[in-house]
């Protein structure tokens, strides 16, 4: 049966309410870190919104690495600027931009266009991912990096595969947080973990493992999960780890004992980027 529009509403709500309680759990504040460069970018025929921090000491471009954030799926996003903050101040080199989603609206109230969704997987489409891809364009013409990272969180890691597949040549390597890497798969689980009928709609999203036989062998995918991760256990990032390495791509999967999911802002995490930035500058 169709679901009413009050229903609908109802669900939206719910939803809201769940992922607001994940962004508590990340300790979010709507206040980005101080140092930031808020850069507004027509990309696909949408404005969003990025935040740029760059490292005290860059050396000639020839050695700079451009590093893309991208947050989960939840309401007003923000840790994903303490990240890139984090980043730009604890990394050599690097111009680090945290992306707001197309259609999200972060805690300062401010809003990147497109269409948000409804908090279940919906978002990854082929518009949302291209404009991406377009804003990591036009951040990489302004910075001129000899290296690009594209850093995803939760939806923001399925989008960052999506991407690598779509646009295969965009980015030198990337870094999956937490991925819910088989869309279909993972939108069975959270229909199981919730029991509500909104994760039975269809979507239009994109699917990482679907597009992984897309990914040039060149890119370097480094992945990261909790293992006690209960929206996208480590299975989701094992069947894409095994799909890129059937094609015999460069990735590796790092299982964190005792974390869950919202492990952006853990030491592993900023660890991993460390090294992925080291290996490709």
């Amino acid at each position: 049966m169709r679901k009413t529009r009050s229903t609908r509403g109802t669900l939206s709500i719910r939803f809201f309410l769940f992922f607001f309680a994940v962004a508590a759990s990340l300790g979010q504040t709507n206040h980005p870190p101080p140092g930031g460069e808020t850069l507004w970018i027509k990309a696909n025929g949408l404005r969003l919104k990025t935040v740029v921090y760059r490292n005290a000491g860059v050396k000639p471009a020839s050695h700079l690495v451009l590093v893309v954030v991208l947050h989960g799926d939840l309401p007003k996003p923000m840790y994903h600027y303490k990240f890139a903050g984090e980043a730009a101040a604890q990394l050599d080199n690097v111009v680090v931009a945290a992306m707001l989603r197309p259609g999200y609206t972060d805690g300062m109230g401010d809003r990147s266009e497109g269409e948000m969704g409804q908090y279940d997987g919906d978002n990854y489409t082929p518009e949302v991912v291209d404009a991406v891809a377009d804003a990591i364009k036009q951040l990489k013409e302004k910075s001129h990096p000899a290296r690009t990272v594209l850093v995803g969180h939760s939806g923001g890691a399925a989008i960052t595969g999506d991407l690598l597949g779509r646009w295969p040549s965009l980015v030198n390597a990337a870094l999956m947080v937490s991925c819910p890497c088989d869309v279909p798969a993972w939108r069975k689980h959270m229909l199981e973990v919730q029991k509500s009928p909104i994760w039975l709609e269809p979507v239009k999203s994109l699917s990482p493992l679907n597009l992984a036989e897309k990914i040039p062998r060149t890119v370097r995918v480094r992945m990261l999960v909790g293992a006690d991760d209960p929206v996208a256990p480590p299975e989701f990032s094992r069947r894409y780890a095994e799909a890129l390495r059937k094609h015999g791509d460069d990735v590796s999967l790092t299982v964190l004992p005792g974390l869950k999911h919202n492990i952006l802002l853990q030491p592993p995490v900023m660890e991993a980027l460390r090294e992925v930035v080291r290996s490709i500058g």
